[in-house]
């Protein structure tokens, strides 16, 4: 999806400068030949132009990016008032000063009182300070609304992705067939894995279709996956589990903590006693942080990778844009990922 080019506002530019270079050189004389007349071309046209083309593009490049927020009006406010101030310094610097010692006159009357001259200008900046304001707002409207649903597809891609990932039939097939062994030798386990594998499932029903979950649903979800991969394996697993939770009702987007520990499943080494897989979880009022740390096993090939460290990433994006660091780091055969995020 592209977002409104470049090009495009610079035909609205064209279009704007066109219409106000003709309305200030051109005047419309009906008894005329043709019905308009050029005025006459002198220094004070030419510096009123491009003393608004300056104003213009200092508010539209520089300004407004910096001071227009719509949660701040203060903020705002200040930025019409330096942009103002400069119109009327810049002007007064170029019509009243420098062609006063060139051409011998200003553009205003000698005498004219200061508290005239102001409110005058006040009244001719408006021109190029609104149109800016104007085209600029517009345009990054247009553009936001354009990410933002580029982003809600992604998001909704991503995850999709993520369930046909997690629920397919190798998943499912196998952990059956594990269930099934266990259920034929009257193990103890069986029971707990039927039920493991229900919350899985359950969860992968009803919570995905939720836009917020509560964070203690995800770690249990996450606790029902570790242990069926437990029972899916033939050889021990190993996981080091930390939490501190000041609030199980703390609400997250769904699937944001499992990736980490699938990544780690999936490519991690598992059977090391000595180096289990370390998933740590901190939340509070208004942060969440989740490290984990796996040693890689480099002869382990799956292509089923499940969301995705790039998936993920547009998900954080979409969620908790400019709110959020991740951080992937490999060290020899050590895999560290670490994800702080502000609510």
């Amino acid at each position: 999806m592209k977002l409104f080019s470049r090009q495009k506002e610079i035909i609205i530019h064209i279009i704007f400068w066109s219409i106000f270079i003709f309305s200030h050189l051109v005047e419309l004389k009906p008894n005329s030949d043709f019905g308009v007349i050029i005025d006459t071309i002198n220094p004070f046209s030419i510096s009123y132009i491009l003393i608004n083309a300056a104003v213009f593009y200092l508010n539209y490049l520089y300004l407004l990016k910096r001071f227009f927020d719509v949660k701040a009006m203060s903020k705002f406010f200040i930025g019409l008032i330096l942009i103002y101030s400069f119109f009327i310094f810049f002007r007064y610097l170029i019509e009243e000063i420098l062609f006063l010692k060139i051409f011998g006159t200003g553009n205003y009357f000698e005498g004219t009182p200061l508290s005239y001259y102001v409110l005058d200008n006040l009244y001719w900046g408006s021109i190029p300070i609104f149109a800016s304001s104007v085209i600029w707002i517009v345009i990054n409207l247009i553009r936001s609304l354009q990410k933002e649903v580029f982003l809600t597809e992604e998001k909704k891609r991503a995850e999709i992705q993520f369930l046909k990932s997690q629920i397919n039939p190798h998943f499912i097939f196998n952990t059956l067939n594990n269930i099934y062994s266990l259920v034929f030798k009257k193990s103890d386990q069986a029971l707990p894995a039927i039920e493991k594998l229900s919350e899985i499932m359950r969860f992968t029903t009803y919570e995905t279709q939720k836009e917020k979950i509560k964070i203690g649903s995800e770690i249990s979800y996450i606790e029902s996956f570790i242990a069926l991969e437990k029972i899916r394996n033939n050889n021990p697993v190993f996981f080091k589990l930390q939490y501190e939770i000041e609030d199980k009702n703390l609400l997250i987007p769904p699937y944001l903590l499992l990736p980490f520990v699938e990544n780690c499943i999936k490519h991690g080494i598992l059977d090391d006693a000595k180096n289990p897989v370390f998933f740590s979880v901190k939340s509070s009022k208004n942060t969440v942080i989740v490290a984990t740390e796996n040693k890689i096993n480099n002869k382990l090939k799956d292509n089923q990778s499940g969301i995705g460290i790039e998936n993920l990433k547009k998900r954080l994006a979409f969620y908790f844009p400019n709110n959020y660091k991740l951080e992937i780091i490999s060290e020899g055969n050590i895999f560290k990922s670490y994800l702080q995020i502000q609510l």
